[in-house]
């Protein structure tokens, strides 16, 4: 195999042969036809290029109007940090075309160099094309026939180095010199990361992060491999880091980067897998496609990656259904795009875009099981009182799993509707709806975020524990996954280690959830005047008090400090602002203790049975909550904890 042919300027590297840009040795990111406008111009340095050339070069079996050739000019400026008037690199000549002016080094990757090409046309013109050119130009000077002779020798000599270290493939020079990627170590862990939407439309931005979306989802699919999740990787956008830095940060093997084109039917990737410890490009490719075979794209995708890597297996769970609705799957893209921001209003938008979706493409299976997602998401954050909307969900569902019964979207939705009040929190089926979404992606990282939920619920501890570390190893930012974790602790009595993870997440993110089991852990560690001011602030910063937590909390605080009536007071107030409440459950626990602690069993016991009842059968903490510990004794406290440990035992046949 020929060595690689490169070409150097300014801190830029292009290598044609394997459609790679390096700026000072990272990636850039370019679609397939700037790329190739940027090797037809660095090929031809110094040489005037006419638009009439560069579109029948560039574009050789379709007809595109010059708009097209102006749209990749501009990315490729923008991708070489140059604007518009710049001509550090491509010069503009009216009317005409655009000629390369940059100074250019040439050399073979043995390190061989073989001339500077200065930009002011005093080389060789070669004949307009994509592939760089197999010969060693020679500069104009060495026009004589014994400077022929010399350069005759030099090519012969290299040619006879070449073909020795072909032959014998010295110590694998014959596989670096050669292009052949020397095969990555231990690629366990990736992310894909935002792709660059290079239309030069801002209104596209949608489709990029939907293109984005389907391959961490398709590559998820690929159990061997840890796949950050969306929500990790979507911060990045535009973050002005480079694949490595992210790919340190996120502590990963590889990460993989590109862009995204939508044009009419047309979509095109350029894509490109990093080593992260080295640096070093792994693969690449290009794709460009009709938008009716996206699903193919994405799975083409997910095997090249996974063959270049040496995970040579055969996913399962394929859609078979090779083509889609161009204009039913670009309202899913925008109905997924918007349903992530979990606003009211972007809320809306995406049930109406992905109900078109539907509308459009009945038999839409994915599509199904986001607009089910939509739904439970509304119920549950924005309209709980608009009951038909479950109903609407649950319909979503079943469509979803009749067109595909592998969808794990689906089955996450199907757990999060079943684990309601009005279905009385059946753990049992909620965790076998979580678990099979998992076993279908194991990188769904909230299915496993709901999963954890229903194991603290059910004292399944360890399970819980197990579970969010898993969501954090996916999106080391998960927020509701720390949360989960410091409130597993605080239920098995390790206070100190709660109260540490719980404060290492973000104030901003969800204050009045985690501000709650702040104030708890501080309580149970003795530190009382610092719980007190920590619910003072959360009632005053949130006055509602959704459910009657921070004032049930309160309650515990006074009854502990042997203020019977203002403990009493402040279990009527939380019992009035927890009604309808959905998980009140943890309110009448608190409640609970508080009776408890005023040793008043009867009340204490009614309470306990109605937050085991209600969704919270978490006998290890009862056994264990020292704030119970007045119960002991009582007889029928005794009774309902051997009911619970025997419902306990019934759910960890179930694990």
């Amino acid at each position: 195999m020929s060595a690689k042919h490169i070409y150097e300027f300014g801190p830029f590297r292009l290598i044609p042969s394997e459609r790679q840009l390096l700026r000072d040795n990272q990636p850039v990111s370019l679609t397939p036809k700037t790329f190739d406008l940027l090797v037809l111009l660095v090929e031809n340095g110094g040489h005037l290029l006419g638009k009439e050339v560069l579109l029948k070069r560039i574009w050789p079996d379709s007809y595109v109007e010059e708009a097209n050739l102006s749209v990749n000019m501009s990315a490729l400026r923008r991708a070489l940090g140059v604007g518009p008037e710049d001509h550090q690199y491509v010069e503009t000549v009216p009317r005409h075309g655009y000629r390369f002016v940059a100074e250019v080094k040439e050399r073979w990757d043995n390190g061989a160099e073989i001339a500077a090409t200065p930009g002011d046309g005093n080389t060789f013109a070669r004949v307009p094309g994509m592939e760089s050119s197999a010969s060693i130009a020679m500069p104009a000077a060495a026009s004589s026939p014994r400077s022929r002779r010399g350069w005759l020798l030099v090519a012969v000599s290299l040619l006879l180095i070449a073909g020795s270290i072909v032959g014998l493939n010295v110590s694998g020079l014959r596989d670096r010199i050669g292009g052949n990627p020397i095969p990555p170590v231990g690629v366990q862990s990736l992310a894909v990361l935002p792709l660059e939407n290079t239309s030069g439309d801002v209104s596209q931005d949608y489709f990029a992060a939907g293109i984005t979306d389907a391959l961490i989802a398709g590559i998820s699919k690929v159990q061997v491999l840890r796949v950050m999740s969306r929500q990790a990787v979507m911060k990045y956008k535009n973050a002005g880091k480079s694949p490595s830095e992210i790919g340190r940060e996120l502590k990963l093997d590889a990460v993989i980067a590109g862009s995204v084109v939508h044009n009419g039917d047309r979509v095109q990737l350029a894509l490109q897998m990093i080593h992260v410890p080295s640096g070093r490009r792994l693969w690449s490719n290009n794709y460009d496609r009709d938008v009716r075979d996206v699903l193919k794209l994405q799975a083409d995708v997910r095997r090249d990656v996974t063959e270049e890597i040496g995970l040579k297996i055969a996913t399962q769970h394929e859609n078979t259904d090779p083509s889609v609705n161009v204009e039913a799957y670009d309202d899913y893209l925008r109905g997924r795009f918007y349903s992530y921001r979990q606003t009211r209003e972007d809320n809306e938008v995406a049930i109406a875009a992905l109900e078109r979706t539907v509308t459009k493409d009945p038999n839409f299976a994915a599509a199904h099981a986001e607009l089910a997602q939509a739904y439970t998401w509304k119920l549950f954050l924005f309209a709980p009182n608009e009951k038909q909307l479950e109903e609407k969900a649950f319909v979503a569902v079943e469509k979803a799993l009749a067109l595909d019964p592998n969808s794990a979207v689906a089955y996450l939705a199907r757990g999060r509707l079943l684990w309601t009040p009005v279905n009385h929190f059946p753990h049992d089926r909620a965790i076998k709806e979580y678990r099979r979404a998992l076993e279908l992606d194991p990188n769904l990282d909230e299915a496993r975020n709901q999963l954890a939920l229903v194991y603290c619920h059910i004292g399944a501890f360890d399970e819980a524990l197990q579970e969010s570390k898993l969501a954090l190893a996916t999106d080391p930012n998960n927020n509701l996954a720390q949360y989960r974790i410091g409130q597993t602790l605080s239920f098995q009595g390790k206070y100190d280690e709660a109260l540490s993870v719980l404060r290492d997440i973000p104030q901003n993110a969800n204050p009045a959830l985690v501000g709650h089991q702040i104030a708890w852990a501080l309580f149970n560690l003795g530190k009382k005047e610092e719980a007190s001011a920590r619910l003072e602030q959360l009632l005053k910063d949130h006055p509602e008090d959704s459910g009657g937590v921070f004032t049930s909390i309160q309650a515990v605080l006074a009854a502990a400090s042997g203020q019977q009536r203002i403990a009493e007071n402040k279990i009527k107030s939380a019992v009035e602002k927890g009604k309808g409440f959905g998980h009140f459950h943890h309110t009448a626990y608190y409640i609970a203790c508080a009776y408890a602690l005023m040793n008043k069993p009867e009340q204490a016991i009614n309470w306990l049975e109605a937050a085991a009842e209600d969704g919270f059968p978490c006998y290890p903490l009862f056994e264990a909550d020292p704030n119970l510990d007045k119960l002991r004794q009582d007889a029928r406290f005794l009774t309902f904890l051997a009911k619970q440990k025997q419902r306990w035992e019934y759910y960890r046949t179930i694990f």
